[in-house]
């Protein structure tokens, strides 16, 4: 096997651990909660001090790679990810799981700063594409597996076990990666701590109203919550403006194709979380399927995605990204469309169908957009790299808490407690998925306007980032 194919799955076997630990507790925290004996909206917090720290802290460690190696802080927080995943499973209260949880996503942080960074600089121009459809599905795959597996080992061994499931396949990309990676060119380090600290509070208080919509809904809490996060980003966009060594240079927003190709990265994402998110109360609730029928089902939409990714990729290194990126958005479209007329008489068939068209559409779409967004960046990939994980991020945690509010305009958190749905309660699930279809279709459509708009300008940015 050549050496940047080698390269290639030591970094995906490491990163899809970061998508699956978003998800993987979910299941459990009913489990946990009783464990511990606290309430749900407490051991909730187990998922977002994971997705805080990760969030807020990618763009740091995205400028640290590029001074200390992105080699460094790869292996580096691959190995704090297994340390802190055996930290989870050691916990001895709801406190430690949760500091143990933010440390985990503070090793996941270090490690999806750098990696598409690391895939970009192993393959040559011609295979970017393709090498970063694969990477990818990687992350698609983690997003789609996480609660399924989780749901598996919580049944079978317990909530502990959940997080053991990281250290064999930790130890098997650790060896790869200090075998295969070489460390690479670093640069002087200019941080302007400023900045790091207001985009800590900017993205800390956008994750606070996203989690605590999705428990209370619109609160007077969460209104004050998306204040703070605004005001801190105002704070944060001026600091960056007047600063010499700016965090993630926010003038590179101010070029069109820049930013178009990031905000139908992170439309993609929404649309594709808004599916994990939905999906699962519709199959268990309103067709009555047990988890486990549920969970293979869900699993078609990564496994098209693995399937056409890097076809998708490969694709777009020969004729460019523009119509690949476009067909994808179509094809999402045309899914979501189908996906409006689910009902508690649709079969198991229709769903597969349909999920299967969305995940050839995301696959056309993502693998040729990060190879566009990657390519506008002539210098250290590691900036750029951490913006994309950001978007991503962003993307996955918005998408969840909208599809949570608009399928509350159907029907209450109340009936959604149920095991299994009838007559009416179906009725008005079906109705919020429809509203939620509908959501996706507007999100498909602008998609593709950024197709269209970004995808198809040649000019590049201009950018003031400094080594």
């Amino acid at each position: 096997m050549e050496r940047k194919w080698k390269i290639l799955l030591s970094v995906a076997l490491g990163t899809i651990m970061v998508p699956i630990n978003a998800t993987i507790v979910n299941v459990s925290l009913p489990t946990i909660a009783e464990y511990f004996q606290v309430t749900i909206p407490i051991a909730q917090w187990i998922i977002n001090s994971y997705l805080i720290t990760l969030v807020c802290l990618v763009l740091l460690f995205g400028r640290l790679g590029a001074h200390y190696g992105k080699k460094t802080i790869y292996v580096t927080g691959l190995l704090g990810f297994l340390f802190s995943s055996f930290l989870c499973y050691l916990s001895p209260s709801i406190l430690a799981l949760i500091i143990s949880r933010a440390l985990q996503g503070v090793t996941a942080a270090m490690m999806l700063s750098v990696s598409m960074g690391i895939v970009k600089d192993a393959f040559p121009e011609g295979e970017r594409g393709k090498s970063l459809g694969i990477y990818a599905v990687a992350i698609a795959t983690g997003m789609a597996l996480g609660p399924t597996i989780g749901g598996i080992i919580d049944f079978m061994q317990g909530w502990r076990h959940v997080f053991l499931f990281n250290i064999p396949l930790g130890i098997i990309s650790f060896l790869l990666c200090y075998w295969t990676l070489k460390n690479d060119k670093t640069s002087k380090l200019r941080l302007n701590i400023g900045s790091v600290v207001l985009q800590f509070f900017w993205l800390f208080f956008m994750v606070c109203v996203v989690s605590e919509t999705q428990i209370f809904g619109i609160v007077p809490e969460t209104i004050l919550f998306a204040f703070l996060s605004i005001l801190f980003l105002i704070l944060f966009i001026h600091q960056e403006l007047k600063s010499d060594y700016p965090l993630i240079d926010v003038v590179l927003f101010k070029d069109f194709r820049f930013t178009v190709l990031n905000l139908a990265l992170m439309f993609s994402y929404i649309s594709l979380y808004m599916i994990f998110f939905a999906m699962p109360f519709y199959m268990e609730k309103v067709l009555h399927l047990n988890s486990y029928n549920t969970g293979l089902i869900l699993t078609v939409t990564p496994l098209t995605m693995m399937l056409v990714a890097p076809f998708s990729g490969k694709l777009s290194d020969k004729i460019g990204s523009g119509k690949p990126a476009f067909t994808g958005s179509v094809l999402c479209l045309i899914a979501f469309t189908l996906m409006t007329q689910l009902n508690s008489s649709s079969s198991q068939g229709e769903v597969m169908f349909m999920l299967a068209i969305m995940g050839i559409g995301i696959a056309f779409f993502q693998s040729p957009n990060n190879s566009a967004i990657m390519s506008c960046f002539p210098g250290d990939a590691s900036i750029i790299s951490s913006i994309i994980v950001t978007m991503r991020n962003l993307g996955m945690i918005l998408g969840g808490s909208m599809a949570a509010v608009i399928l509350h305009t159907a029907i209450s958190a109340q009936s959604l407690e149920k095991a299994q749905l009838f007559s009416l309660a179906a009725y008005d699930f079906s109705l919020g998925l429809e509203r939620l279809m509908i959501f996706g279709m507007i999100l498909s459509i602008m998609m593709a306007l950024c197709s269209l708009s970004g995808l198809g300008l040649g000019r590049k940015i201009s950018c003031r980032i400094k080594k």
